[in-house]
């Protein structure tokens, strides 16, 4: 091959990865002004098939490139659904790559993505073993069973786990006709007899049983506000205030992002009267994140 043909292959190259990257950087997988959320899909999609297809083991170390959320969820996927004849050294290096990615997902986001492995019926060794692994590697797996109840339950079956605590029992074997020694399962299966059990669980958890029992919602919500995080109680604020209730949040422990998500959304009216308050976290969290960052910046 000469030179100038190696040249222009490698430029070919260096021009899909970056067109690659950017995409993943910038695309979320949602509806936006310039695009649908169908037709964005059918983009990213080709595009993660072509990179896949050509450029593997730089597909897989994308993973490690800092992209977003949705873009590392398409990767796990696609690479735990194909890859019978990539050779061991690259699929160590694959495994190690989607473990990390997994372990630094939102857990909800992480889940999701396996679930999707078991709806297309990927079911080989690896894939088995990822589920496995990520499940014991959670730090509170009783939480996440109770949680995330019905997606465990799928990815347990379909990766054929045993459970040596009592997850199995709570998972698979009529739970509502067994008491639990472990607390939480215990609560839980009590709370769907009891309103005032629901109080002792986890808010997201306990958002369900309380529709369930029919449970007003400003009762609900000043019950269980001891039990919110602060991003909860973020999401929780338009609702408070329909039902005249006033929860807390404590704005400098919230993400950069979030924060000002949050801001733009309050009224004009809110922003004038609480300016003070509101640029004073805003400082707080900006300066909290160039330092995690160590990020040096000039004059800003």
């Amino acid at each position: 091959m000469s030179a100038e043909r190696q040249s222009r292959q490698a430029t070919v190259t260096l021009e899909d990865l970056v067109m690659f990257i950017n995409a993943c950087f910038a695309c979320s997988g949602q509806r936006e002004f310039y695009s649908d959320q169908a037709g964005q899909a059918v983009s990213i999609d080709f595009l993660h098939q072509y990179i896949a297809g050509n450029y593997r083991r730089l597909y897989a170390r994308t993973l490690a490139a800092g992209i977003n959320h949705f873009n590392q969820t398409q990767i796990i996927v696609n690479l735990l659904a194909s890859g019978r004849d990539v050779p061991d050294v690259d699929r160590r290096e694959e495994g190690e790559l989607i473990r990390y990615a997994l372990r630094s997902l939102p857990p909800q986001r992480a889940l999701r993505a396996l679930d999707a492995l078991r709806q297309r019926r990927v079911n080989n060794r690896r894939t088995r073993a990822v589920i496995r692994d990520y499940l014991e590697s959670r730090r509170d797996p009783t939480f996440d069973a109770v949680k995330y109840r019905n997606r465990i339950r799928g990815l347990a079956a379909h990766a054929h786990l045993g459970f040596a605590d009592e997850r199995g029992a709570f998972l698979f074997r009529g739970w509502r006709e067994r008491r639990f020694e472990t607390e939480l399962f215990e609560t839980f299966r009590a709370a769907h007899y009891s309103q005032s059990a629901v109080y002792q669980l986890p808010y997201t958890v306990a958002a369900g049983l309380a529709a369930k029992h029919e449970i007003p919602e400003e009762t609900f919500l000043e019950g269980i506000e001891g039990k919110m995080t602060e991003l909860e109680r973020l999401r929780v604020q338009g609702r408070a205030a329909r039902a005249e209730i006033s929860i807390d949040v404590e704005l400098t422990r919230m993400p950069l992002t979030r924060l000002c998500s949050y801001l733009v959304s309050r009224p004009l009216e809110q922003r004038e009267a609480e300016r003070e308050r509101f640029g004073s976290a805003m400082q707080h969290v900006a300066k909290r994140f160039v330092r995690l960052s160590r990020r040096k910046l000039g004059r800003v």
